[in-house]
């Protein structure tokens, strides 16, 4: 297709190139002078996003400005009619929308990014947590500017939410669990219950380290490297035990029983030199904390006892659960102490014995005839 311009025509399309030139050139020097302004501001701030969101906030604007000088410049001709006029807002209210939705999110991921990296725990969002808030929230800010971009075209949107809303609704129906599952992930991860990188213990269900969580199900990773895939739902409804959601230390607890005739106070004393050595030298214990030893009471056969060290993360406890069996069993061979088996004591009355003179006389005559026989 040839474009018959008069002289004119491209007079006017020459300026309204170098106006378009001219605003981006301005738009360019216009923002680095407002990035280097608000930097020298924020110098004195401890935090970095201020930083982060002013450099992400320099390109869109840029294209603001390209997309509104070029929209401006084409107004200035003369042949560009009315409805070609309308058209051109249309357009550079849509690209307006599109770039302000990616600034948007830009902005929205580099907070979340910040809220996670920040020190301290206190309202702290989990680094784990992030790609899953992430992806919600960049579909979200997209869906919400793709509605906005298609009523700014002139497309009646009405029709397509309550298409949306009845086929919505019927695809809610259908994928009920899926969308169970959804929420209580989203459940999880806002709560801060459940993160990555914890380990939790479900009440009937599998004991280990939280590898993943996502939109369908939490994936755990056991003590012997494999993974077990549970259902959100069915971890939100769980009883699960979180033992690094409060403190990475955890208890190594053994439980043992000594003999009756035992000298408590000599047991005591062996056991918390077993366990105070055991502090010092084990590399992943506590050293601060106090050894543990209590008696908890009177068994059928035994006393009880229950020794406690302090390790460093709860996949550490069961190294030093093991030591501390190995050192207390060899302790108490070479101490002479009897650690009793479960046994029950008989007492029988007088007239209770009775019944048993015909059996050790069967038994002796049964022994008799044997010897006989050979």
């Amino acid at each position: 297709m040839q474009i018959e311009l008069t002289r004119d025509e491209w007079i006017e399309t020459a300026i309204a190139a170098g106006v378009v030139v001219g605003v981006l050139v301005l738009a360019f020097l216009f923002t680095a002078l407002v990035i280097r302004l608000v930097r020298a501001l924020l110098r004195r701030t401890k935090s970095g996003m201020d930083d982060q969101v002013a450099a992400a906030l320099r390109v869109p604007f840029i294209l603001l400005a390209g997309i509104w000088g070029v929209a401006g410049a084409l107004f200035t001709i003369s042949y560009i009619s009315q409805g070609d006029e309308r058209w051109i807002t249309r357009m550079a209210t849509a690209l307006t929308v599109l770039v302000v939705t990616f600034s948007v999110r830009r902005v929205l991921v580099i907070m979340l990014e910040w809220q996670a990296a920040r020190p301290g725990s206190k309202g702290k969002l989990h680094p784990g947590s992030l790609p899953l808030i992430r992806r919600g929230v960049t579909i979200l800010v997209f869906a919400a500017g793709f509605l906005v971009v298609l009523d700014t075209l002139g497309l009646a949107i009405s029709p397509l939410l309550a298409g949306l809303g009845i086929g919505g609704l019927a695809v809610a129906l259908a994928l009920q669990p899926l969308l169970g599952n959804v929420f209580a992930s989203s459940y999880m991860l806002s709560d801060s219950s459940i993160r990555i990188g914890d380990y939790i213990e479900m009440r009937d269900g599998p004991t280990g380290m939280v590898d993943d969580i996502g939109w369908r199900a939490t994936r755990i990773r056991s003590f012997d490297n494999n993974i077990v895939i549970v259902p959100n739902s069915a971890l939100a409804d769980a009883l699960v035990t979180n033992f690094t959601l409060t403190s990475l230390e955890a208890s190594a607890g053994v439980e043992l029983g000594v003999s009756y005739d035992e000298d408590l106070s000599q047991v005591e004393t062996i056991c918390r030199e077993v366990l105070t050595t055991l502090r010092d030298e084990w590399p992943t214990s506590v050293k601060v904390s106090d050894p543990v030893v209590s008696f908890t009471g009177f068994g059928d056969s035994r006393i009880g006892v229950l020794l406690k060290l302090q390790s460093q993360t709860w996949s550490d406890s069961f190294g030093l659960r093991h030591e501390m069996i190995k050192r207390i069993h060899a302790r108490f061979t070479v101490e002479g102490i009897t650690m009793n088996y479960p046994t029950r004591r008989v007492l029988l009355q007088p007239g209770d014995v009775a019944g048993l003179a015909p059996l050790a006389m069967a038994e002796g005559n049964s022994v008799a005839d044997a010897t006989g026989d050979t």
